[in-house]
């Protein structure tokens, strides 16, 4: 389990582009974006506040004693702390820290999977061959499969050939330390890189993982 600092969360916020640590004041938060981003696709997202988002993470690590976690969908400048509304074998269900709606999203080892209610949603994902190589913080090759909404309502099935590369040790938080491991991933008309922090134990601690066309990158971090 990860108690990540408060100035480390601030500069998580900034190093993962979800823009400049801004003076402006904003609640937002992936589940709140996600009711207005279709009526809103032409406006520029608000980039929330690290320090409304600290205040967050404080309130729900003191008043809570279960799993946390940070969730940011970067393209839509958005973040929210997670809590877990529901597990089904492997798959952990997560929805927002003090809100009601009836929104979520779904990991697999810290890695997002689906989602549901945000919009052109990430509707399954196949990612296991994936996380067997780099649970074991190996050099290797995978494919998965993501199936997602288009901006027409539809389902894509997108296949993704990926070569994972073992990376160097890092430290999160001062406390939790874990092997940077990359997936550089190629599709009919694109590519990408994933990147994720691995404990000794296989755990994913840290994610930045592509979510589709319409979603972008997904990051999450476990907070505890």
């Amino acid at each position: 389990m990860i108690a990540a600092s408060l100035p480390r969360l601030t500069l998580l916020l900034c190093a993962m582009a979800l823009a400049a640590c801004s003076n402006q004041r904003s609640s937002e938060n992936v589940f709140s974006v996600a009711k207005t981003v279709i009526q809103q696709r032409r406006a520029q997202p608000v980039t929330p506040d690290p320090q409304v988002v600290q205040a967050v993470v404080t309130d729900a690590l003191s008043n809570t004693t279960g799993p946390l976690a940070l969730y940011a969908l970067e393209d839509r400048k958005a973040v929210a702390v997670l809590r877990p509304i529901a597990r089904n074998g492997d798959y952990q269900t997560w929805a927002s820290y003090g809100s009601s709606a009836r929104l979520s999203a779904t990991t697999l080892n810290g890695v997002l999977v689906s989602t549901r209610g945000l919009g052109n949603d990430l509707m399954s994902s196949r990612v296991e061959p994936l996380l067997e190589v780099v649970s074991r913080r190996e050099d290797g090759v995978a494919t998965i499969q993501q199936r997602y909404l288009d901006g027409e309502n539809q389902i894509v099935n997108l296949k993704s050939d990926c070569k994972i590369t073992r990376g160097e040790t890092e430290t999160l938080g001062g406390s939790v330390s874990g092997v940077r491991m990359t997936a550089e991933c190629w599709q009919a008309d694109r590519s990408v890189v994933n990147s994720y922090l691995v404990d000794a134990n296989g755990t994913v601690v840290q994610s930045r993982h592509w979510a589709g066309p319409t979603m972008g990158y997904s990051s999450i971090q476990r907070l505890r």
